[in-house]
């Protein structure tokens, strides 16, 4: 019988589903097309068909994850508060991971399963077109400051630095003792503490209910 375009399509996207589980598990190096398509049930052929190489599959998986991304990005409503902005597009990603299983196997494979090569999406690359919201937070940063909700001194790139950083720290950590804490439960205290760094102080005792710094 012959395959549709709709078929190879679905192909596809198993090998890609099928290459994010292996890749976790094993690790990129340690994964082989052989070892996708096994895992997939189908042919060695059929898999080169759709990718040439590992190295092809590898950036297509996280092309996709930016594009799913833009997609899914929070609307920068401009009547929204956006203190309230800022803290959702920092808890975005914790709780992306946290709660979603592939998210999660994406991070894993991000942080602790993958030696980057020439050929391959850089983890720079990554981590700020399909991980880290970086012109969303830019964007909700800039209206802090401008509400006066966030100091007018602070340095706007080595804030988003930071902020990034705090976020990235924090997946991995998590990712290596998942045991130690639970993410979930702490996902936004974790933020609201980051916040808690940059707010004015007429502004905390106002922009968020008291028990959301309850903790610190």
């Amino acid at each position: 019988m012959r395959k549709t375009k709709l078929d190879a399509m679905r192909t596809r996207q198993l090998l890609i589903d099928t290459a994010i589980a292996e890749f976790a598990r094993r690790g990129v190096s340690g994964t082989t097309l052989t070892d996708i398509a096994d895992a997939a049930h189908v042919t060695r052929g059929a898999i080169y068909w759709h990718f040439s190489s590992k190295a092809e599959l590898f950036n297509e998986i996280w092309k996709q994850q930016e594009e799913i991304k833009e997609k899914t990005q929070l609307i920068t409503d401009e009547n929204r508060d956006p203190l309230t902005l800022l803290r959702e597009t920092l808890i975005a990603p914790l709780k992306a991971v946290a709660v979603d299983p592939k998210s999660r196997a994406l991070m894993e494979i991000l942080y602790h399963k993958c030696e980057f090569t020439a050929d391959m999406t850089s983890e720079y690359e990554i981590k700020n077109s399909a991980c880290f919201d970086k012109v969303n937070l830019t964007k909700a940063l800039k209206r802090c400051v401008e509400s006066g909700q966030v100091s007018a001194t602070i340095n706007i790139d080595v804030t988003i630095l930071l902020l990034q950083s705090c976020v990235n720290g924090i997946i991995s950590n998590w990712l290596s003792q998942p045991e130690a804490f639970n993410l979930f439960a702490l996902l936004e205290d974790l933020v609201d503490n980051m916040l808690k760094l940059l707010t004015t102080d007429n502004f905390r005792a106002t922009s968020f209910p008291p028990s959301l710094f309850a903790a610190v």
